[in-house]
């Protein structure tokens, strides 16, 4: 079994630890594969451009792709150095092994409950995103400003990492009583943090948690359910993966018995 690590030499990608996870699993990491086959592994971070190309080139031949990127909730969140990891796409469109609810309850994180909106019940936060990613997958140009002129008392809280906040995304929903996303995991840590969220991205990962923003109406307010909002949360947990269990192999472990399942 051959892998081709195509992440980039900086400390932020951390390549020598995913060539090790690889390694610990019996992979030969090799730095080029032109006759890919069944059993070998492309490993790239997210998927656009020459990765895209890549990976088409590989499971054309049978061989597996995986996908990473930052942690669906952040590379820094709860102060560790997290990455998702899934099969084929990101942003819940790939596949992954979901195990129980054990990973979920031994990350230790609890929902909120969901927060009354009180007078801003019809105000709406829409969460605008770089578009960086993979074609039908990254959020299009100017989704934000579309979304924010269909939702009337709609405001724009834009990405931070384009123009720096004034406040802290938990401030800001303070005076709202839903979010709008693309597929961003802000709106993630909305839900986390009791706010309803619209969406818009087939197959985002948090959707089983919020409404399509095709279905929204005046005056309307997106599912707020305790049971779907842990279920989507738990099945996420199995999508995301610190340093330390990329290192040791088990991210790897985990994500790929959907391939040899196949």
């Amino acid at each position: 079994m051959r892998a081709l690590n195509l992440l980039r030499e900086s400390l932020h990608y951390r390549k020598e630890a995913f060539s090790a996870g690889l390694g610990a699993l019996g992979f030969q990491v090799v730095p080029a594969l032109r006759d890919p086959l069944p059993g070998d592994v492309l490993l790239i971070w997210n998927r656009y451009g020459r990765f895209d190309d890549e990976a088409r080139r590989f499971e054309a031949a049978g061989a597996t792709v995986l996908v990473t990127e930052n942690g669906h909730l952040g590379k820094a969140w709860q102060g560790g150095d997290w990455y998702s990891l899934a099969i084929g796409h990101h942003l819940g469109a790939g596949r992954w092994a979901v195990g129980g609810p054990e990973r979920w309850a031994a990350i230790g994180t609890e929902c909120a409950p969901w927060r009354d909106p009180g007078p801003w019940a019809n105000e709406i936060l829409v969460l605008a995103q770089r578009g960086i990613g993979e074609r039908g997958l990254a959020s299009p140009p100017e989704w934000a400003e579309r979304a924010s002129g269909r939702l009337p008392g709609s405001r724009i809280r834009p990405h931070p990492g384009m123009y720096p906040p004034r406040n802290s995304l938990a401030d800001d929903l303070q005076t709202v009583g839903a979010a709008a996303t693309w597929a961003s995991g802000a709106a993630l840590h909305a839900l986390l943090l009791g706010t309803p969220v619209w969406y818009n991205m087939p197959h985002w990962i948090g959707a089983a948690a919020a409404t399509p923003l095709g279905q929204w109406q005046p005056r309307a307010r997106p599912q707020c359910n305790d049971a779907a909002r842990q279920a989507m949360f738990e099945r996420l947990a199995w999508a995301m993966w610190t340093l330390e269990e990329i290192r040791s192999g088990a991210a790897f472990e985990s994500v790929l018995k959907v391939a040899r399942a196949a």
